[in-house]
């Protein structure tokens, strides 16, 4: 928790448009990896992985809420050459909660 907000995790994994130019590519993409090593050491992203193989990366967002994920996937300078998938994220622990609740384990 940050100043009383709960922190939460988003996976979002974006692929850069075929019919992105080279061009377009040589200017955005040094833009967009400044961007993201920005948001890391404010702790925005917590992860942050090129995809081998594919012109894309991953990201883990941690935020407070589903405005501050819009506006740092809507801020990255490839945004309009991107497709993008977002995933919500949960602990290992609040999942085995739940699970635990569901089948009536609980202790």
């Amino acid at each position: 928790m940050v100043g009383g907000k709960k922190e939460m995790r988003f996976l979002v994994i974006q692929r850069v448009r075929v019919q992105t130019s080279v061009k377009d590519l040589a200017v955005l993409l040094p833009a967009q990896i400044r961007y993201y090593e920005e948001l890391q050491a404010q702790g925005r992203v917590e992860a942050y992985y090129h995809l081998i193989g594919q012109q894309g990366h991953m990201l883990i967002c941690s935020v407070s809420s589903d405005e501050e994920l819009s506006s740092i996937i809507g801020r990255d300078p490839l945004f309009f050459q991107s497709q993008r998938e977002v995933y919500p994220l949960t602990t290992v622990q609040t999942h085995k909660k739940y699970v635990e609740e569901l089948l009536g384990l609980e202790r």
